[in-house]
């Protein structure tokens, strides 16, 4: 009998010890900050920079990071206006330049104090605002597989080819960076008017207008379309990731538009400082070098693609200056490209 009256004492103690525990484990879990970050898809997959950032960050920050995802940037705010400060959106990912003001006029943001920055001279224009800080860049251009056309294209008119009829893969500026950039594009090479007259031509050549680039691209990878418009970063992708040489980015007569990425820290956020730290492990050489080789963009800071394959990617000839169109501005000629392709449509 006394016995089994310390056995029960020793199995009630065991419980009453393991409840203690797990009451412990559930506030210490509970009391650990989580840093949510909105990101377009491609970054925060499991493909892309996004995962290895939030395994490096979460090795020192005693917290824990969460993704909030949207397709694309022009998706992304869309989802940030709708349900950001609801779900606690401590961190935006992704903004291009023509993002910017968009952004700036529905949410208020934080200042970020990230000190002087080791960066390329054909970022530092891209610093100005103290609300958004670039992460990455890029110039876009159209990609082929060698030996698909008679003739390569090698300035804007020879998309009219009709070797190219329907073999154009671009995508829809009104819900994508890159096609908002080659908007821009014709814009800036043709002048407004005849850009818009171009692009009436143009829309026999295209495809689709893809609301992403994944869309668009997938739709050439897949050999739908002969050309697709995308960085002169992806021939580098197809080579290393698939041992495949035979992708090239062309070299247009024309200056290509050259595309920034930013980050901003939202008013409302929850963990700022913790935001604001993630953000330094962005700009940080490990930080950068997780940018680059999954994002395949170019880094922002010196001395982080210098000694990889990124170094040997050519200087191609971009748009000399760096502007952030207002809202108004982006509105009315996403308004006139939306007329030119009702008109096709009709």
């Amino acid at each position: 009998m006394k016995n089994f009256i310390v056995f029960i004492a020793i199995v009630f103690l065991g419980l009453f010890l393991a409840v203690l525990n797990r009451t412990e484990t559930n506030s210490t879990t509970a009391s650990v900050p989580t840093l949510r970050v909105f990101g377009y898809s491609s970054f925060t997959g499991r493909y892309g920079p996004g995962p290895l950032l939030k395994a490096e960050f979460e090795k020192t920050c005693n917290c824990k990071v969460e993704f909030i995802e949207g397709s694309d940037s022009g998706i992304l705010l869309q989802r940030l206006k709708i349900e950001g400060e609801s779900l606690g959106a401590d961190l935006v990912v992704g903004l291009d330049q023509f993002d910017i003001s968009k952004a700036t006029s529905e949410q208020q943001w934080r200042k970020m104090s990230l000190g002087d920055l080791n960066v390329y001279e054909v970022v530092k224009p891209a610093l100005a605002n103290n609300f958004f800080v670039p992460y990455d860049w890029g110039a876009l251009t159209f990609v082929m597989r060698s030996g698909e056309l008679k003739k390569n294209p090698s300035k804007i008119d020879d998309l009219l080819d009709p070797e190219l009829t329907k073999k154009i893969s671009l995508e829809d500026p009104r819900t994508s960076s890159p096609g908002m950039q080659f908007l821009y594009w014709l814009v800036k090479s043709k002048g407004e008017d005849e850009a818009f007259e171009f692009l009436q031509k143009l829309m026999p050549q295209v495809h689709s207008f893809s609301p992403t680039w994944s869309a668009a691209y997938g739709l050439f990878t897949s050999k739908q379309t002969k050309l697709a418009y995308s960085y002169v970063t992806s021939p580098l992708y197809h080579e290393i990731e698939e041992k495949k040489k035979d992708y090239q980015a062309l070299v247009f007569e024309e200056p290509l538009p050259v595309q920034f990425e930013f980050v901003g820290i939202p008013e409302f956020c929850r963990h700022c400082e913790l935001a604001e730290k993630f953000v330094n492990l962005m700009l940080s050489t490990q930080g950068q070098k997780f940018i680059m080789e999954k994002n395949y963009m170019m880094p922002v800071m010196k001395g982080v693609r210098e000694g990889t394959p990124f170094a040997a990617v050519p200087e191609y000839k971009s748009l000399p200056k760096f502007e952030i169109l207002s809202t108004s501005e982006v509105d009315r000629l996403l308004k006139r490209w939306t007329e030119v392709r009702r008109g096709a449509l009709n």
